[in-house]
């Protein structure tokens, strides 16, 4: 690979023999800049086609305790499965472009592909039957894949001498998550030896809320300001909120899993409250951004990014009132509780979030692999034709539209609304991969006439 070869952002709408002379960029670079990440998508796409028939099949985990072994492994599912899957497959896509630089070694990138491959599924099935011997091997086979890819980031961050926000949102947030993997080890290891006689229940939420909030919130508060300003042709024009939002995240998780771990409840509060405040500035200033757009209308899984942000703040207000000192954890199912908090979590924050983020990055991972080889040696489809936005409108509508009985069934502990809700989750995410795959296509059967006509001409957005 080339270290010195040019970093695109978005490929070009469309090339062909004629007119512009041919972009100097390299065929064989762009082909296998896109391997790795595309690997990561495609085995969170299988993930998350199980989670959400695990779920159609079995609704009534959400009207469990959410300590429950089977709700361990489902949820470990959905996390590790789909979400950490797809965000590290991101980064590795997306911290060489927006750092300036290459990634720092892709044969380690694909060692932590191939433990993520093995581990995940070894965990939810340890999980699922309790057995702490197999948990703790399968999940030391994660967190070594999860190491790798720590060192990984942060040598590319290093290389490439930026220290901006973006770079140490990255930084930041690959920590947290080696962190809450290494957490989770000592959880097993506790279990198996005893060494530590706090309160399982408590290590558990502080666990979670490492990935949750430490990897995924400082994630979003850093990749936001390069996803967002790319895609609708906008520029960030002030940092300051950025940077403020960002560290006043950090500082409140620093307190947050010590104070969930030990029933601090008032710290615990007082923690969220400056994570809230932080997630508040980030939005602030993402709405700058967004004002400062020459694209006025925003493509659906733009739409469904900055929804899943939304969701972000959502549920950071209802996990302060969870935490507030006057209304104590419980493991108790029903009502007000964490299961409810943690439906919205995942339906209303991560999973728009997540998918709206594959909308662009997938097909422009395609695009590289497909057709970046043959710029300037003859027609190629814009990227954005790649995708179906009618498909992309219709997953994300019943996505969204699964929220509310699943709330709503696990607050009431309703089965039939649980139901409603798992199968109107079942089309959306089923619309969604009848799009991602046909994305996919182009890996084995690419466009060879003449480039496909651009969303522009369709009257569609791009």
């Amino acid at each position: 690979m080339n270290v010195n070869a040019p970093h695109p952002t978005l490929p070009p709408r469309s090339s062909t023999s004629a007119g512009a002379p041919p972009l100097r960029l390299s065929g064989s670079w762009l082909a296998v800049q896109g391997r790795l990440p595309l690997a990561f998508m495609g085995l969170a796409l299988a993930w998350l086609t199980v989670a959400t028939g695990w779920l159609v099949l079995q609704p009534g985990l959400l009207a469990l305790p959410h300590a429950a072994p089977a709700v361990v492994a489902f949820t470990h599912a959905w996390v590790l499965g789909v979400f950490v899957t797809v965000a590290t497959g991101a980064i590795y896509q997306l911290a060489p472009v927006a750092l300036g630089t290459t990634l720092w070694s892709e044969r380690t990138g694909w060692w932590h592909f191939s433990l993520h491959a093995v581990g995940v599924p070894g965990m939810v099935h340890a999980f699922w039957h309790w057995n702490l011997v197999e948990l703790a091997t399968c999940g030391s086979l994660v967190a070594l894949g999860i190491v790798l890819f720590a060192v990984n980031a942060w040598n590319t961050i290093r290389r490439s001498g930026k220290r901006d926000a973006v770079a140490w949102s990255l930084a930041l947030a690959t920590g947290w998550l080696s962190l809450t993997v290494l957490a989770g080890l000592t959880l097993v290891a506790n279990h198996l030896w005893n060494f530590w006689t706090a309160d399982p229940l408590a290590l558990l939420r502080a666990h979670a809320h490492l990935g949750l909030a430490g990897f995924f919130v400082t994630l979003m508060q850093g990749v936001a300001f390069r996803l967002v300003p790319m895609f609708t042709l906008g520029d960030v024009p002030d940092w300051r909120p950025v940077r403020a939002g960002l560290w006043s995240s950090q500082i409140g998780l620093l307190g947050l899993a010590p104070a969930l771990a030990f029933h601090a409840g008032h710290a615990a509060a007082a923690c969220g409250v400056l994570i809230l405040a932080g997630m508040l500035a980030s939005g602030w200033a993402l709405k700058q951004t967004l004002a400062t757009r020459k694209k006025r209308l925003l493509d659906p899984g733009v739409r469904a990014f900055l929804r899943g942000l939304t969701g972000f703040v959502v549920a950071a207000v209802l996990g302060l009132l969870l935490v507030w000192p006057s209304t104590p954890w419980n493991s108790t199912p029903g009502g007000f509780s964490a299961m409810v908090y943690a439906v919205v979590v995942f339906g209303a924050a991560l999973l728009p979030g997540i998918a709206g983020m594959m909308c662009k990055i997938v097909p422009f991972l395609t695009w590289m692999r497909a057709y970046g080889p043959k710029i300037g040696r003859g027609p190629t489809p814009a990227a954005g034709a790649l995708t179906k936005p009618r498909l992309e409108k219709i997953a994300f509508a019943f996505q969204g539209a699964a929220v509310v009985p699943l709330v709503a069934g696990a607050w009431a502990l309703n089965a039939p609304l649980l139901h409603l809700g798992a199968w109107l989750l079942a089309i959306g995410v089923g619309v969604f991969l009848a799009d991602m795959l046909g994305v996919l296509k182009h890996l084995w059967w690419p466009t060879t006439g003449a480039p496909a006509p651009s969303p522009a001409k369709k009257g569609l957005p791009q």
